[in-house]
Formats: structure tokens, C-alpha cells, sequence
């Protein structure tokens, strides 16, 4: 098992009160019956029932194709900043919603293509989701708030849904996008789509067939101080390639069976991260020493069949899916991690290093000692010089490797996380939605497989182990590398089974006051095999592989309540309370020599949340003016985390700690006129854990009541778009601005009441961005221009080490300003 790498409802619905806004769409498709000044309707299937998204009872954030298009959308990362109450990490593919958020144990936001659920549990490190590719998509909704009723496990603090254009039996369409970029000091971005569609016979039987490649443009320069010799410019390109294709058969009016296959490819080249003591970002100069590439290669093939049957009163829907899925990547720098773990010894002062663990202590005369905590064979008594042989000191400072005399070192981290996940869903749901009774029953199956693969692969750990201790692999570290050349490996094997029942019926008291009510009870199971190997292991007994097994099963019951009030035709106003939940699983030992007799668990518990919510949607001033704002308090109980124990370094997952999560969402849009447009999405989030989060194995303390979440506070996006005519051109005028304020409350690392405390860790700075576009028709062809970071913002975020003792920081950015030319045209 691997080493750590680091570590009351007082808000009401005032907000709705205010009349600021979202839903910025330009040119958003509108039916026949809406006038062109008044705000457009999005259809949604947030419910599993098609209806206007300002009749949806909860809050839900929906980006049809044409707004995805005007806002410059190609990922999840640009449209989160879109998008109220959301908050992504790029680097682990990472989705916050309402600040609900872990890393260890299940998702805890829902993501699906179509009716398909894609996310990931965390086995180990670097467990990243996939997200798909923006090309080719009918939309794209974000719900807020816990979704377990309709969409079960995983879809805790939200869901993020991908819904696929689909083929059309009686009409053709097709369309190619063309897109070229230049990247300020850096790179120039690629990309080129096509999509078309349409009946093969009329009514019988149509397609739909998508491809899109994109190449982003790399910013970040690797500069290796020497080290490996290596320097390449722009070095963090991202080559993304996208395939989608779909048949729909109808062999009657009522029946319809569509199969469709989707696939994507991702490689980035190097990571984004920079090292901060060797980098300039006010001169454009980002700068990574890492000596190995930080590489990302990612692909999934998603064949899925979906049956719909109309039988008269009620809809029978069957949708069944294998996800396959592959990624390599280079999760953390191996160089870095291993350096930063052997100075540990290096650096040591303690003179009882084997009952304290290595620490470094002021005052005290320099005391190395080998992985094993002896003095190194190398080293006389009392050494004072470093030397080959008997090196004292630190092995990294903020500029990069501290090896005098060794030459040029490399490790290398692989970490492969395979899914092949099996799905299958039947659902019966009411035909009318406009009945007095409209509901919803369903049947869900799902089998995951899933493994995680943690390789150090470090064949120069010899010639090192020499360097710095005067000492072979036997003596230093109790056995030699592993035939491919690791000095540890962690692989496991997990299953993840799931049967689950679920409903939901909505009912009209009144025509006015209706009552909906859903529920999900389901019967899940888990089981893992765990291997554990090499130099580097605790675990490892002298050469025998550690092997541990574990299993969980637990029957989650999802219940949800809510009241919606139709005021006027225009004004809603709902009430709601949902529970949500991640399923439990099983978590490997931990060595009783090296980390102790604890009564350390073998497994952990589902956790689960309590969340209210309150909200309204109302058109004004003759529908040009659509609000929608929610106000929520969620009550989130056992968090399942991950526990570092430092005595050994090796973290194990388990149930600890209680947080509130409270704010509230804003968004909205305003035609002043047939021309002019304003829109807003604003959002409040107040994160925190209501106690001491205690350890209980170890005793230590893990949060303190008050830390916070890692979630910024205050986010508002606030676009405005100009649409006119040039020589009888249509043509548009677009500016839009983002905002994340500072968080001012520590997260747990950042707080000294706990035991993990790391003083170098500081939030992420308030941060601002804005973009232009601009754009015209030409017959069939859609040309703009854009700016994207029109200020070129360059805020140093996700600031982080190896560990408290290392002196190299790392940190990431914004892409530098990027200006672009796009075109589209419609056949």
C-alpha cells in the first residue's frame, strides 16, 4: 500500500428576490409561438419526463447546443464557470456541486451519457473521471442537490447529464465546425467537426453520425535545470478525438429502437502544473522541471441499445449499456515523490527516529539513517559532511533536485484505472405529462468491474541507494526491484453490484398545489482482491507480495418529498427534501509492525446527506425576464475519507465527520429588447464541517469544527450579447465575465488546530475572467472571432508539494489569452 502524497438554515429565499439572472443563450433555438423578444424555453428530462425547465421543481442548470456553441464551450471545466454552485478540479477531473465533495470511497456527483452512468470509485490514487467531449450534444444539465431517487448511488451532491443528438426518421441535417487559436507564449489550437443525420426510410429508419478532433495548444514549458537534459517547448498539449454514431428503427408508430456506440480518445502529453520557483508568469514564462512526462491517455467505448415503447397511457423505456473504459497516467511525479520520501532519512535529526518516525528536529546535529532506520553503512559516527555515500540534507529545493555528483535521476509513476461497467434500466412512466398523476417506476441493474493499478517504476534505485547510504537494495531496503523495474506496486480489483427499485409520482392536489414524492431502495454489494509488492512496500513481508480481500453489502433506502405551488402561469414557487447517499466498500489492511495495533477497519460504511431546499422560477415583464433561485441547507453524515496515518505513511478509508453545506443559487436572463440580452448565474456556498473530525484509530484530529471545504465561496458569471444587422448579415456582439472569490476560512490542511497541518498550503486567490465574441452569417456559414482570458489572468492556484518538508512548489493556472477564428456551415 502506497505512502500518502500529502496529506440554520439561516440562509432563506431572499436571493429570489433579487432580479439578477441566467440561461444567457444567444441565438438559442425558440419554438414558432415564442416571440422573439421573450426569453426561450429548454425542454429538460431532468425528472425522466420531458418538460420546460421552468416547471422542474428543483434546481437545474441546462446548456442546450446553441448556448454551448455562443459561450465557447468544449469541456466541463468551461462550463462549470458557467454554472452556479459548481466547482471543478481539472487536474483529478473532479466535480463539486454545493460543496459536496471527497476523494476516497464513491463519486459523489453522478455523470451520464444518456441514460448511461459513467463515474468512478475511488480505489486509489488518482482516480479521475472521465467527461465526455462537447461536440455534437442536444444538451447538457447540471442538477443540483442529491438525485439518488432517479439516478441512484454516486449522485449525492448532484448529477451532470450528457444527452446526445439523436437521429431523426423524417428530416436531414448536417453541419461542420472549423476552429484555429494562438495561445499567448504558447501553442496554437486545432479543431474540426462534423455531424449529419437523417432518415434512410422516410419514418422507418434514420442516423445520426458525429466526428470531431481537437488538438489544444500546450503553454507550459518543460526546462529540466539540467537534470535529463530534456527541453521541450508548449510541452502540455491535449489531443482529443470523438466518434459517435446512432440508427433508430421504428418498425411501428409506437415502437422505436435505437442502438448507438460512443467513443473517445484523450492524450495530454504533459501535465499543466508549473514549478513556481523557477517560473515567471508575469513575463508568460510557466516552467515545469518534472524530469519525466506527466502523460495522460484516456479512452472509453460506450455501446449502448435504448427501446421506447408507446403504449397508449403509459412509455415502457429499456436502456442497456457496457461502458469500457482505459486510462494511463502519470498521477504524481515519481522523481518528486521519491526524493521527497528519502529525505525524509536524509534529513534526519531525531535521535530516535524508529519509535518517532524521521523527523527533522531544530537544534539537533544531523542524525541520516537508511530506509530501515539504521545508520548507514556509508556514514561514520557523528557525520557532518555530505558526501556520496552519506548524503545530509535535502535531496529537493524550490528550484529543483539536490543530487551533487549523482548525475541525472528519473522515477517514473504509472497508474492504470480500467472500468467495465455493465448497465441495465427499465423504466414504466406515465404517457400525459400535463395528467393529474403523472409518474414514474423503474428496475436498475448495474455490474462494475473495476481495477487500479499504482506502479513506481525506478530502476535507478540502486545506483541511488548507494549514493545516499553506501548501501545495497538488501540492506537499505530488505529486498531488490521487481522484474520490470518497480520498487512498489499497489493493484486492486474491485466489483461493484447494484439492484435497485425506485419511483416517483407527482401529484396535483390542486391545479395549482402539487405533491410529488419518490423513493429508491436498493441492495448493493462490493468485494475487492488487493496486491501489494516491491522495495518500497510496508506491506511487503522480505519479498512476499501482500494480499488482502475485503467485501461490503448494504441496503440503501432514498426517499424524496416535495411540494410545487403554481402561483400564475408564469410563477412558481417548490419545496423539497431528498436524501442521497454513496455506497460503502471495503478497505485494505494495514501492517501492525509498521503502523501499529489500532483496530484499524477493514471496511467502511455508506455515508449519507440530508438535503432541504426551497426555490422559485417566475417570468416577468411579459416573459423578457426569466428568475430562477434556490435557497438549500444539506446535512451531510459519516464522510467517507481518507485517513493518513503518519506513523507509516499509508492511508486506509473510513467513515469520520459531520459538515453542513448552506447558500444558495441565482440565475436568470433578461431581454431588454429583440436585440439585447443580459443574463446572470450566481451562487453562495458556505461549506463546513459542525465538529472535531476525529480519527478514531488514531486519535488524531483530521478537522476542526469551522474548516471548510475546498469550494470558492462566491461565484458569478454575468454575460451580455448585442444582436444586430450588417449589409443585411445577422451579426453578434458577445461579452462575458467570471468570478470566484477567496475562500477566508481554512480547509483542514490549512488549519494549525489539526494534525496534519501544513504550513505551506494557502488558498486560492480571488479570481477573474473575461472573453469576448463576435460573430456573422453568411447564408449557410457562421463565422466568429474570440478572446478567451481577454486580460490574460494568471492567478496561482492549487498550490501544492510533495509533502510539508518539501520545498518545491508546484501550482497551476488559466490558459494564457487565446485568440481565435471559428466557422460553421449548415447543409
Amino acid at each position: 500500500m502506497r505512502k500518502s502524497l500529502g496529506a440554520r438554515r439561516s440562509l432563506l429565499l431572499t436571493a429570489a428576490a433579487l432580479p439578477l439572472l441566467t440561461v444567457g443563450l444567444a441565438r438559442a433555438a425558440t419554438s414558432d409561438a415564442t416571440p422573439a423578444s421573450s426569453v426561450s424555453e429548454v425542454v429538460v428530462t431532468a425528472t425522466r419526463q420531458s418538460q420546460a425547465i421552468s416547471k422542474v421543481a428543483e434546481s437545474v442548470s441546462a446548456f442546450p447546443a446553441s448556448k454551448l456553441a455562443v459561450l465557447n464551450i468544449k469541456s466541463f471545466a468551461d462550463l462549470a464557470k458557467f454554472t452556479a454552485g459548481v466547482t471543478f478540479n481539472e487536474d483529478r477531473h473532479d466535480i463539486s456541486i454545493r460543496g459536496i465533495d471527497s476523494q476516497a470511497g464513491s463519486g459523489t456527483t453522478g455523470i451520464y451519457i444518456d441514460d448511461t452512468p459513467i463515474q468512478v470509485r475511488a480505489l486509489g490514487l488518482n482516480a479521475n473521471n472521465t467527461l465526455p467531449a462537447v461536440f455534437d450534444l442536444q444538451r447538457v444539465e447540471v442538477l443540483r442537490g442529491p438525485q439518488g431517487t432517479l439516478f441512484g448511488a454516486g449522485s449525492e451532491g448532484g448529477t451532470v447529464r450528457y444527452i446526445t443528438t439523436q437521429p431523426s426518421l423524417t428530416s436531414f441535417s448536417a453541419n461542420a465546425h472549423a476552429e484555429v487559436a494562438a495561445t499567448q507564449d504558447g501553442a496554437p489550437s486545432y479543431e474540426f467537426g462534423a455531424a449529419a443525420g437523417g432518415p434512410i426510410l422516410q419514418d422507418k429508419i434514420g442516423f445520426r453520425i458525429s466526428a470531431w478532433g481537437r488538438q489544444d495548444g500546450g503553454w507550459v514549458n518543460r526546462n529540466n535545470d539540467g537534470d535529463v537534459g530534456q527541453v521541450e517547448n508548449n510541452a502540455n498539449y491535449t489531443d482529443t478525438y470523438v466518434l459517435r454514431g446512432a440508427v433508430t428503427f421504428a418498425p411501428t408508430d409506437s415502437l422505436t429502437i435505437t442502438p448507438s456506440l460512443n467513443y473517445e480518445n484523450r492524450d495530454q502529453h504533459n501535465h499543466d502544473e508549473y514549478w513556481v520557483g523557477i517560473s515567471n508568469p508575469s513575463s508568460g514564462q510557466f516552467l515545469s522541471g518534472t524530469p519525466e512526462l506527466m502523460q495522460d491517455s484516456d479512452h472509453f467505448i460506450l455501446p449502448s441499445l435504448k427501446i421506447e415503447w408507446d403504449a397508449g397511457p403509459v412509455r415502457f423505456i429499456s436502456n442497456t449499456a457496457y461502458y469500457d473504459r482505459l486510462e494511463h497516467v502519470n498521477g504524481y511525479s515519481g522523481t518528486l515523490y521519491n526524493l521527497s520520501y528519502f529525505q525524509h532519512f536524509t534529513s534526519n535529526t531525531d535521535p530516535n527516529p524508529l519509535a518517532d518516525g524521521t523527523n527533522a528536529i531544530p537544534g539537533l546535529p544531523p542524525n541520516p539513517v537508511d530506509p530501515q532506520f539504521n545508520p548507514p553503512v556509508g556514514c561514520g559516527p557523528a557525520p557532518t559532511v555530505s558526501m556520496p555515500g552519506c548524503i545530509i540534507g535535502n535531496l529537493l529545493t524550490p528550484t529543483g533536485l539536490n543530487l551533487p555528483g549523482f548525475g541525472p535521476y528519473k522515477s517514473t509513476n504509472l497508474i492504470t484505472n480500467a472500468q467495465q461497467d455493465i448497465t441495465q434500466e427499465f423504466r414504466l412512466q406515465s404517457a400525459d405529462t400535463s395528467a393529474r398523476l403523472v409518474w414514474t417506476v423503474g428496475l436498475f441493474y448495474a455490474y462494475n468491474t473495476q481495477r487500479s493499478t499504482e506502479e513506481i517504476r525506478d530502476p535507478q534505485l540502486p545506483a541511488l541507494t548507494e549514493y545516499l547510504w553506501g548501501e545495497d537494495m538488501i540492506t537499505a531496503w530488505g529486498e531488490n526491484l521487481l522484474p520490470n523495474g518497480d520498487d512498489y506496486i499497489n493493484d486492486t480489483r474491485a466489483h461493484d453490484r447494484q439492484v435497485a427499485i425506485f419511483g416517483d409520482a407527482a401529484f396535483k392536489i390542486t391545479d395549482a398545489l402539487k405533491l410529488e414524492v419518490g423513493l429508491r431502495y436498493a441492495w448493493t454489494h462490493f468485494d475487492f482482491h488487493n496486491l501489494n509488492d516491491g522495495a518500497q512496500d510496508l506491506l511487503d513481508d522480505g519479498g512476499v507480495p501482500a494480499i488482502a480481500t475485503g467485501s461490503k453489502n448494504e441496503t440503501p433506502f432514498t426517499p424524496k418529498v416535495g411540494l410545487t405551488y403554481q402561483v400564475t402561469s408564469d410563477d412558481m414557487v417548490y419545496a423539497t427534501y431528498s436524501q442521497g447517499y454513496r455506497i460503502g466498500g471495503a478497505t485494505p489492511p494495514l501492517p501492525i509492525p509498521a503502523c501499529g495495533a489500532n483496530p484499524f477497519p477493514d471496511q467502511y460504511n455508506s455515508d449519507s446527506l440530508d438535503s432541504y431546499e426551497i426555490g422559485t422560477k417566475d417570468s416577468f415583464l411579459d416573459r423578457k425576464l426569466y428568475v430562477a433561485a434556490s435557497a438549500f441547507y444539506v446535512h451531510w453524515k459519516n464522510i467517507q475519507q481518507a485517513i493518513y496515518v503518519p506513523q507509516c505513511g499509508i492511508q486506509y478509508t473510513t467513515n469520520v465527520g459531520t459538515a453542513v453545506s448552506q447558500g444558495f443559487d441565482l440565475e436568470g436572463e433578461w431581454r431588454f429588447t429583440s436585440a439585447f440580452e443580459m443574463d446572470l448565474s450566481m451562487g453562495y456556498t458556505d461549506a463546513h464541517y459542525t465538529a472535531n473530525a476525529i480519527d478514531p484509530n488514531s486519535g488524531a484530529e483530521l478537522a476542526a469544527k469551522g474548516d471548510v471545504l475546498d469550494v470558492a465561496p462566491w461565484t458569478v458569471s454575468l454575460g451580455a450579447q448585442y444582436d444586430f444587422s450588417v449589409m443585411d448579415h445577422d451579426a453578434f456582439i458577445r461579452a462575458d465575465y467570471e468570478y470566484a472569490s477567496r475562500r477566508t476560512k481554512p480547509i483542514p490542511a490549512e488549519d494549525p488546530a489539526t494534525t496534519y497541518y501544513d504550513a505551506g498550503l494557502v488558498p486560492d486567490p480571488a479570481t477573474k475572467l473575461a472573453s469576448l465574441r463576435a460573430g456573422m452569417t453568411f447564408s449557410k456559414f457562421d463565422v466568429a472571432v474570440f478572446v478567451d482570458n481577454l486580460f490574460d489572468s494568471h492567478p496561482q492556484l492549487d498550490l501544492q508539494h510533495e509533502d510539508s518538508a518539501t520545498a518545491l512548489f508546484e501550482a497551476t493556472t488559466f490558459r494564457p489569452r487565446t485568440v481565435g477564428l471559428s466557422a460553421d456551415y449548415k447543409f
